[in-house]
């Protein structure tokens, strides 16, 4: 993939495009047989079609109206202005080139981080490739422009309309590394639910503007395609789906299994399952946004579940995670992890009850050091 902004040093994200496609898989692959030197590990799982890849894009806005700085911040907190990344797909990259005549046109004014003062702190861009449509949602410090917004909203035509199948603010109040504040305010109109569909395979799943997405969609519908077959080989029937995020997981193993039960935190997520849950008529799942805390052992192993699937985010199982699976003891655990050092320490907690039966890794990441891997582990006998 060529990269202008990478030739010039101007942007550094894609930390190994100075290298082939097959030597950076080649060291992602070392990294995962130093982790695990006796396990199997099946080939890498590359991506085909790098330039265009990424569904998502979170671009941090500064500077001032006659200077607006979009782009991502790097190493030292500084925004390197990328208005045409080509990791990017299309339809993100043309919204990209629009936005600052959208910020000047509503007066979003630039954050600026050391003093705290302005609204615009990120402008978070997710595509559906299968729908060709875009969740546009604009992170504000404070509720001051929403109505901005809602008037940029108003004045869009039926096309752009069309094409921006979700609009939204964030209110993030706190001077901090986490993007997305615990507020969300739908701009666009919707007589059903805000969110953005998107088709992997025969299922079509549901984001909405704070939900979990794996941003490589070519990967994503190749890890989701795996999973399924894992599930049906193993003849999985009654499935515990933890951190199910909005059910991509979930609605793979309900091809095949006869129950399927979900569990998140985060009430976004869920509703998005739910809703998938009748779009796709896989009436063999329920989703339930709850703690892990809030559930007694005897409340779910009256569900018999033979089988668990867990995608937690890079720091790992948590402690009540680790203890449920413990608790429950299904006879299969599908693991998919971002961080294959969490999942080598998940792993050895999980020891004396599971053998690591293979890895599989995919290039979610490509020409950086990240990588998903998907494990499969098996009860001892």
């Amino acid at each position: 993939m060529h990269c202008e902004h990478f030739q010039s040093q101007h942007c550094r994200s894609c930390s190994q495009l100075d290298k082939t496609y097959n030597a950076t898989l080649q060291h992602k692959q070392d990294v995962l047989t130093q982790l695990f030197p006796e396990t199997r590990s099946l080939p890498f799982v590359p991506c085909y079609e790098v330039a265009g890849s990424r569904i998502r894009a979170k671009l941090a806005v500064t500077g001032t109206f006659d200077d607006l700085q979009i782009g991502f911040f790097d190493d030292q907190q500084t925004i390197v202005a990328v208005n045409d990344c080509p990791l990017h797909h299309a339809l993100i990259n043309e919204f990209t080139l629009r936005l600052p005549s959208l910020i000047r046109e509503s007066r979003l004014m630039p954050y600026n981080m050391p003093t705290d003062r302005g609204e615009l702190k990120f402008v978070v861009i997710t595509c559906s490739p299968t729908h060709q449509q875009l969740m546009v949602q604009f992170v504000l410090r404070s509720r001051e422009a929403v109505d901005r917004v809602r008037s940029l909203w108003r004045r869009m035509g039926g096309t752009e309309k069309q094409s921006i199948a979700v609009m939204s603010v964030n209110v993030q109040p706190v001077r901090s590394s986490t993007i997305i504040g615990p507020e969300e305010i739908p701009i666009s109109e919707a007589t059903t639910s805000i969110s953005l569909p998107i088709r992997f395979g025969d299922t079509e799943l549901l984001f909405g503007p704070q939900s979990f997405l794996q941003t490589n969609y070519e990967i994503a519908a190749a890890l989701y395609a795996t999973a399924g077959r894992i599930l049906q080989d193993h003849a999985a029937q009654h499935v515990l789906d933890l951190y199910c995020g909005v059910g991509a997981f979930s609605m793979t193993a309900c091809t095949h299994a006869r129950s399927v039960t979900g569990i998140d935190i985060s009430r976004n997520a869920i509703a998005c399952a739910v809703e998938a849950v009748g779009r796709n008529r896989r009436h063999n799942a329920q989703f339930l946004c709850r703690s892990l805390d809030q559930f007694t052992a005897a409340e779910l192993t009256s569900h018999n579940f033979d089988t668990i699937i867990c995608n937690p985010p890079r720091r790992g199982l948590d402690t009540a995670s680790v203890a449920l699976i413990q608790t429950l003891n299904p006879r299969l655990l599908l693991y998919s992890s971002c961080n294959p050092v969490t999942l080598q320490r998940d792993i050895q907690l999980l020891a004396s009850a599971y053998r690591l039966d293979y890895l599989q890794a995919f290039d979610m990441f490509p020409f950086t050091h990240h990588f998903e891997v998907l494990a499969l582990l098996l009860r001892k006998e």
